[in-house]
């Protein structure tokens, strides 16, 4: 099948159980039926844009395998990963670990990054006063996750990938992580919001 329009496309070998995943570029979209195992091999085929032996990767139009180290690092930095647990560094408080990322690649954008973690926090419905100055020890789970999803929006990202994102989380909670995918793509008209959920086990 051809790679042109497709943001995800994640082939494992036949025979070896897991499902493939084929997702198109653009909108929100949801990866429900994956396993512990293959959402594992998956992200880490993502992130290391080195997908097992045998296994087929397309990453936003593109056949990774074969790839070239320039075009391979091009290409991964425009994919956003939030981990379920947030993925924050444990010595940044929120602040911190939102804007990291941007003043290290992208410092001529440090001057407006401010206002953007403002709207960003408003459109949540969060409390900027109460989390910008906490340290990830102090944080609930939700904090840990809304940080992170701050952090990779200001990045831009063409594909982000959120692990697990309604898990752990209450009704309250889970309404806001609801609106991660609106709010994504009104950051970032013409990305791709995919969520990787656990399947339910048997």
């Amino acid at each position: 099948m051809s790679p042109e329009g497709v943001a995800l496309g994640y082939e494992p070998p036949a025979g070896r159980g897991e499902g493939r995943v084929w997702i198109p570029l653009g909108g929100s979209h949801r990866a429900a039926s994956l396993g512990a195992h293959q959402r594992k091999a998956l992200v880490g085929a993502v992130l290391e844009l080195r997908p097992d032996p045998g296994t087929r990767l397309v990453l936003l139009g593109v056949d990774v395998d074969g790839l070239g180290p320039t075009v391979r690092a091009a290409l991964r930095s425009r994919i956003g990963f939030l981990p379920a647990d947030g993925g924050l560094i444990s010595n940044l408080n929120a602040w911190e670990n939102m804007v990291l990322p941007v003043a290290f690649h992208h410092p001529e954008r440090m001057r407006a990054v401010a206002a953007q973690v403002n709207g960003l926090l408003s459109d949540l419905g969060a409390d900027r006063h109460a989390l910008l100055a906490k340290l990830p020890e102090k944080m609930t789970l939700f904090e840990k996750k809304l940080t992170g999803y701050v952090r990779i929006v200001l990045e831009r990202p063409d594909l982000l990938l959120v692990e697990d994102p309604l898990g752990a989380l209450d009704a309250a909670e889970r309404a806001v992580v609801a609106r991660f995918p609106a709010i994504y793509l009104k950051s970032c008209p013409g990305g791709t919001f995919v969520q990787l959920e656990v399947a339910p086990e048997r």
